[in-house]
């Protein structure tokens, strides 16, 4: 009997250190998700500005400053990195924004198979006209996915609030 008492106790101890080190796992992942980072990119696709996104809930990111592109500027919306968000297949991701004005943007959900994004896919794009819009995409796999946009119009445009939650 006291030896399948130490065999228990053993099994609960390992089981305890596991279950720590999954808790240490999550919290660096959770880590990794306090802050969006964009990248302003020019029409020769030299970066112009970079800036941070601080998170206002869990995995919804929300900003309200102002970010200008140009006729045919981009801008990406990532993690540090640059890195892509961890996307589980059939999860919706919605990108809202709002602008200083009315204007086309083109907007790029990029998909990639790995976490550092130098050279994802585009995986869903359109085209939208107006001062604010929405646009939800459902995930067709597990991968990793990032959001963009871009100037369309013919004058500057302001980005005056952008929301991207999964």
């Amino acid at each position: 009997m006291k030896r399948m008492k130490k065999i228990i106790v053993t099994i609960l101890i390992l089981a305890m250190i596991m279950g720590l080190g999954a808790t240490a796992n999550a919290a660096e992942l959770e880590q990794n998700y306090k802050e969006i980072y964009y990248t302003v990119y020019n029409e020769q696709g030299e970066v112009v500005e970079e800036g941070i996104i601080p998170r206002t809930t869990n995995e919804r990111y929300h900003w309200s400053l102002n970010i200008t592109l140009d006729n045919g500027w981009y801008t990406s919306f990532r993690m540090p990195g640059p890195n892509a968000f961890y996307v589980t297949s059939g999860t919706a991701m919605k990108f809202s924004y709002s602008l200083n004005r009315s204007a086309t943007i083109k907007y790029q959900f990029m998909k990639s198979s790995q976490r550092s994004t130098p050279y994802a896919d585009v995986w869903k794009t359109g085209t939208i006209t107006a001062k604010s819009s929405s646009v939800t995409k459902t995930a067709d796999a597990t991968a990793y996915y990032y959001v963009g946009m871009t100037n369309a119009s013919s004058d500057p445009i302001t980005i005056t609030s952008v929301d991207f939650s999964f």
